[in-house]
């Protein structure tokens, strides 16, 4: 309901500043009223009527031409709101209003310019959404990282959203990438799929391929939670996908233990499930020289109390996609912890002597609701844990 507000807000800013005061004959501008309107009306149904804003269940084209739109409708607007940012400097300047508005709002070749703008920078935002990830290498330096574990590199994945979207030609191109870096860990912090077992199971089937020499682990993010809770838990167990609820796991490398730990969703308090639980995810796991431990948790702005309440060296989360658009990130830091993406430290002030680091993953998919990104590319990480003193933290 949020995003049909949101769209339907955007059409009439549009209405009102870009078609309304446009100098063209009126059954042209009536017809560009109701091509701006119809979008919006698309994006109503398509999320009331064909499986709702998590998962609209329509053919992949037709959700590619709906997301196409909503991209030119939503770079459009900003470029209209940016016009009258001059607008309003010209007038503040002293230079006649009247002139500006006729030179940038009235003429049809400015007008088509600006359209040509949007649809440019939606179709591109599009693309950037829907493609299969690239490889981004990271460098994370420990402080007492156990020397036989320096080097050691894994890949991380999150918010995959296998959708109608980002469906199984979209996995295995995934996949396909991952078993290409012959990673010896694979860990994937929340978000897999969305919509149902029947619906996704076929999309989801490539993730059962991913090739690791000590595994694949996962966590549970928000959007597990929406679903068919139970049932997806059993196929992710047959796709050898082992998550991590409140639990942990230790493997022996080269002679030095590496601890991942995963705790829940505090999205399971909705659904009456277990809330996460730090403490009880690390609960007797080994903890000394020749160890280092990890906790998967897949939204970061519980990052410092989960440090507080368990010892642990680096925390890796997902959830905020990044932020998807350059500049729309600050308002989603705002939302979750002031984190959005990249490498973060635990503040000594505020948690004396319980040093931590966290790495945000940017989103190797997105849900299909908002299927855009702009200056935060999705990823598949590949991380490298290097031994280091604590004053130094990343590449």
């Amino acid at each position: 309901m949020r995003f049909a507000v949101f769209h339907w807000v955007m059409v009439l800013i549009v209405l009102w500043r870009f078609v309304l005061p446009l100098s063209i004959r009126r059954p042209l501008k009536w017809l560009l009223a109701l091509f701006f309107v119809s979008i919006a009306l698309f994006s109503s149904a398509a999320t009331m009527f064909f499986g709702g804003l998590l998962s609209p269940e329509l053919p992949r084209g037709v959700i590619v031409v709906k997301e196409a739109f909503e991209a030119f409708l939503l770079f459009t607007t900003g470029l209209v709101l940016a016009r009258e940012v001059v607008i309003f400097f010209t007038v503040l300047a002293g230079r006649s209003g009247e002139k500006a508005h006729r030179a940038v709002q009235k003429d049809r070749r400015t007008a088509i310019g600006l359209a040509a703008a949007g649809a440019v920078l939606g179709g591109a935002a599009l693309y950037g959404g829907i493609k299969v990830p690239d490889v981004a290498r990271r460098t994370i330096y420990v402080p007492g990282l156990p020397e036989a574990l320096s080097g050691f590199e894994f890949v991380q994945l999150s918010d995959t959203h296998v959708s109608a979207l980002l469906t199984k030609t979209w996995a295995e191109g995934l996949v396909e990438r991952v078993n290409s870096l012959n990673p010896k860990l694979v860990l994937i912090t929340g978000d897999l799929v969305d919509g149902r077992v029947e619906r996704r199971l076929e999309d989801i089937a490539p993730f059962g391929r991913i090739k690791a020499e000590f595994g694949v682990f996962g966590c549970d993010g928000n959007h597990e939670q929406y679903g068919e809770y139970e049932r997806w838990k059993q196929i992710f167990a047959d796709l050898g996908i082992r998550m991590l609820r409140n639990e942990h796991v230790a493997l022996e490398v080269a002679g030095a233990k590496l601890v991942l730990a995963g705790v829940c969703d505090p999205m399971a308090a909705r659904f009456g499930r277990e809330m996460p639980d730090a403490a009880k995810a690390f609960a007797g796991a080994p903890d000394g020289a020749d160890a280092v431990r990890i906790l998967m948790a897949h939204q970061p702005k519980f990052f410092p109390r989960y440090r507080e309440a368990a010892n642990f060296a680096l925390q890796l989360s997902g959830h905020t996609h990044g932020g998807q658009i350059l500049g729309m990130d600050r308002v989603v830091a705002i939302m979750n912890g002031n984190f959005v993406r990249g490498l973060y430290r635990t503040d000594p002030a505020k948690l004396p002597g319980k040093d931590a680091q966290m790495y945000v993953h940017p989103g190797s998919g997105l849900w299909n609701g908002f299927a855009v990104r702009m200056g935060a590319p999705s990823e598949i990480a590949l991380i490298r844990l290097e031994r280091a003193p604590a004053e130094k933290t990343a590449a």
